[in-house]
């Protein structure tokens, strides 16, 4: 297990690295060109002009949490920008004048962008109802993975002054690998995140908060003895109906660390859309017999949870065709089961959990 070093000393520390992907940079420049760097390194910046802005934008961090943009001030582009699958290499040029960015795309295609300064335009938002769902199984602990893995990427990108106390205490839980073992996504998430014992830390924190003893007494047995089969052990464990507090306790910590942000604004129009949306969801849920308020409902042996997925608020910055959406997280459960968040997800007899997708 490790630590992680963040921030500007990180960048500064592997300056040839950064000069790989940004030839030009010099240590003395400002944190936002070590950003444009790490663009680079991995192919895929694109310039876009925002309406109504002469400035010209580029997405940096974009996430169900952050938004992100490089702001090159006073821009003007030579040349255009070509949506192609390729390498991208740059290099940057300081004068008397500004900034001259130089993009080559793969020899096919080539431009520059004069500029003045550069600097980021960032805004948080609440990412407590959201859920993606592109793993069948364990669905409530894949959604709180990928929930908790925006947050550690909004701080390992952006840095703590973008993360508030809630989330910098919740955000080590993806460095506990029986944590993320359930991935979101159909690969593993270990060479992601490291192992650390900061992760062991935030759940023995969580599990000493839920009363889970006997979970903890497991996770410190696992800061002793870090292993593959304890990893797997506790990663299943998970899975019991008994870590129905624990995985309660969780989202109350994400539901405080998310509500302090406010929801995307996406203009008249489309919010007055997804409040119509939500209402039509309340109204019938009430209709159907189930108590509760958006986004979680309850009747009789059953328990709906609403889970979003959302645009990011710039449509240029968008995937085609990708709007606003809703998934249920519906849990069915027998006589003998407390009807709970979720509950119907944990494995045991009597239980089912299924996520099921908005009617067209």
């Amino acid at each position: 297990m490790n630590e992680q070093q963040t921030g500007r000393e990180k960048m500064t520390d592997n300056i040839e690295q950064y000069k790989n992907c940004l030839d030009g940079l010099t240590k003395d420049m400002p944190e936002e060109f070590f950003k444009l760097a790490q663009v680079f390194e991995l192919s895929v910046f694109e310039p876009i002009h925002m309406e109504g802005k002469k400035d010209i934008y580029a997405a940096y961090l974009m996430n169900d949490a952050v938004e992100s943009y490089f702001v090159f001030e006073q821009s003007v582009m030579t040349g255009s920008y070509k949506e192609l699958e390729c390498e991208q290499t740059a290099s940057i040029v300081h004068d008397d004048n500004g900034y001259m960015l130089i993009v080559n795309q793969s020899g096919e295609n080539r431009f520059t962008i004069r500029f003045t300064n550069l600097h980021m335009q960032t805004t948080c938002f609440d990412y407590g109802c959201m859920g993606h769902f592109w793993v069948k199984g364990q669905e409530q602990w894949r959604q709180l993975v990928y929930i908790i893995g925006t947050i550690y990427e909004k701080y390992d990108y952006l840095g703590e002054t973008y993360c508030n106390k809630s989330e910098k205490e919740l955000l080590r839980l993806v460095e506990f690998p029986p944590f993320r073992m359930w991935s979101p996504i159909h690969e593993s998430l270990e060479e992601k995140y490291p192992a650390t014992y900061e992760g062991v830390t935030c759940m023995e924190r969580l599990a000493k908060k839920a009363k889970d003893t006997r979970y903890l007494w497991l996770v410190k047995l696992y800061r002793y003895f870090p292993n593959r089969i304890l990893e797997k052990l506790l990663a299943m464990r998970l899975l019991r109906p008994k870590r129905q507090r624990l995985y309660e306790t969780i989202w109350q910590e994400v539901q405080s660390a998310s509500e302090v942000y406010p929801e995307r604004d996406y203009g008249t129009r489309l919010n007055e859309e997804i409040r119509r949306k939500r209402k039509e969801i309340h109204v019938k849920m009430l209709e159907d017999g189930f108590e509760g308020t958006y986004p979680e409902y309850y009747k009789k042996r059953m328990q709906i949870t609403v889970a979003e997925e959302h645009p990011f608020t710039v449509s240029m910055l968008e995937f085609e065709n990708f709007v606003f959406r809703v998934h249920f997280m519906v849990s069915k459960c027998g006589k003998h089961v407390k009807i709970r968040k979720n509950c119907g997800f944990f494995r045991g007899l009597g239980r089912i959990g299924k996520v099921e997708k908005e009617e067209k």
